[in-house]
This record gives structure tokens, sequence and C-alpha cells, in this order.
């Protein structure tokens, strides 16, 4: 058998030296092929492996998905509406944490000096997740991020604190993010992302901030008080001995009492033991 390799390795390396062109594009794909292979990997050690930086206790942090059943299909999502959240916050038990999350792209600054940067919209109780001590003042809290719209608050990431303002003492300044001029009240530490899988976004900022400005202004309860704008995200810390399956369940409860809720405003909704909606974790 190894005088059978032998001769087959002599036989490939004579086949090369006579074709260096083919050898070259052989050497080059699987230069490609190991590097992409690296960088996939990498990708989801990040985002599947390891926990966000300075996240408490991640093995009891689950994000919560809805389910639900139009016609022979089985619909998955992740996108809540503010009000979805608010009934899941009130009638699920297997929790003692529970925070709503959402980000994207907005121009910080005025004029011609703005620019586009990623902004974190999060609730007050986001930061409960991490043990993250700010660099400068403070983050914000529940009392901040109320309906109908919540303090005009923001907590910056360290790496724009670094780029745009030199490290300097910003607590109390204005800074304007799209249509809310915020006061600065906190640097969020070196490292913290937040739950971004990527750079940590520039600024942080009540959700309910976010949502209350961005409403018609001649009804600005709609974002709390109806299910028609589906655009956060949600997760929860378990209560102590609870899996992830007696969690699902519990806010299946829940979703299913949130979902009758959606249909006594909107009737023409599939009724609930049809679209048979449930919540999972992961």
């Amino acid at each position: 058998m190894l005088d059978n390799i032998r001769q087959d390795l002599r036989y490939a390396l004579r086949g090369l030296r006579r074709s260096p062109g083919f050898t070259a594009t052989v050497i080059l794909t699987l230069g490609l092929g190991i590097g992409a292979n690296a960088a996939m990997f990498g990708v989801i050690d990040r985002l599947m492996f390891r926990p966000y930086p300075f996240m408490r206790d991640p093995g009891e942090v689950s994000r919560v998905y809805l389910q639900r059943h139009d016609r022979e299909r089985l619909l998955t999502s992740s996108s809540f509406e503010y009000t979805r959240f608010l009934d899941l916050k009130q009638w699920g038990t297997t929790w003692n944490q529970i925070a709503a999350y959402s980000d994207g792209v907005t121009a910080i600054g005025t004029g011609e000096s703005s620019r586009e940067y990623r902004v974190a919209r999060v609730s007050g109780t986001f930061f409960d997740f991490f043990d993250a001590r700010p660099v400068l003042g403070r983050f914000f809290t529940p009392a901040e991020d109320t309906t109908p719209r919540g303090a005009a608050v923001a907590v910056l990431s360290h790496a724009f604190w670094k780029h745009e303002y030199g490290r300097r003492n910003v607590l109390g300044e204005q800074i304007q993010i799209g249509n809310i001029g915020a006061t600065i009240i906190g640097v969020a530490p070196e490292g913290f992302v937040g739950v971004s899988d990527g750079e940590a976004p520039a600024a942080f900022i009540p959700i309910t901030t976010y949502a209350g400005s961005n409403q018609n202004q001649q009804d600005a309860t709609t974002y709390y008080t109806r299910y028609n704008w589906g655009w956060l995200s949600v997760m929860l810390r378990r209560k102590p001995g609870v899996s992830e399956e007696e969690a699902g369940a519990d806010f299946s409860n829940a979703y299913l009492r949130s979902w009758n809720m959606e249909r006594d405003l909107e009737p023409r909704m599939t009724p609930a033991e049809i679209a048979r909606p449930r919540a999972v974790m992961e």
C-alpha cells in the first residue's frame, strides 16, 4: 500500500511540474477554498459559539421567535410589534429579564457634517443583561424608556466616542440622531457591542424614543396600541431551572392571548385554531 502511495505521489508531482499553469491554478484554488472555509468558520464561531462580550450568564439567555401557520406553510419570524412585546412582557412567567432591541442606519449630526451610522434602539432593560460599566456617565433606565415617547438621551459606543470626540468628556452635550436631539448621558466600555454581530453601533437610544419620534403626529400611540408595525427583536433571561422548551410553552400561551387581543382589533385575522401561533426559543 505504501509503494502505491509513493508511486501516486511521484506521478502527481511529475504531472504538476510538466504543467506549471495548471499547478498555479490548483494552488490558487486550494488557497481560496481554505481561506473561504477559515473565514466561514470564523463567522460561525462568532455568531453561534461565542457569547456577546460582557453578557452575563449567556446560557440562560434566549432569543424569542414567533411561529404561525398560513394555509400549509409554517412561518417563523423574529420581528415583533412593540405591542406584542408588551403583551409577552405582561403575560410571560418563566423569565426574570426581558428586553427589546433593533438597529438601523441613521444620520448622526447636522447639515453637511452629518454621517450615517448604525444606531441601536433598545429597551431600558437591555443593559441589565450585561456586566458592563460605562467609562463615562451611565446607561439609561426603564424610567427613560416609556410610552408614548421616551427620554431624548443617548449612550455612545466607545469606538464612536474615541473617533469622533477624542475621548474627551462629552456628558451633557447634545447630539443629533436622525430627528432626535439627544443628550449624551454615557459612553459604553471598550468592546461593548450589545447584540451586534459586527462592530458596535455608534450610539444606543431608548426604543420608545425612536418609535415615538417616528410616528404620525396625529396618532403617536399607534406603535404601542396596534399590531401593524413589526420591527424589533426580543430576548429574555430564563428563571433558574427553566428550560428553553418550558419557556417556549409559557410564551406560546402568552402569544396566543396576544393573538386573540389583536384579533379583537382586526376581526378578519385568521382564527387562532387555524394559525396555531406559538413561540420558540433559541
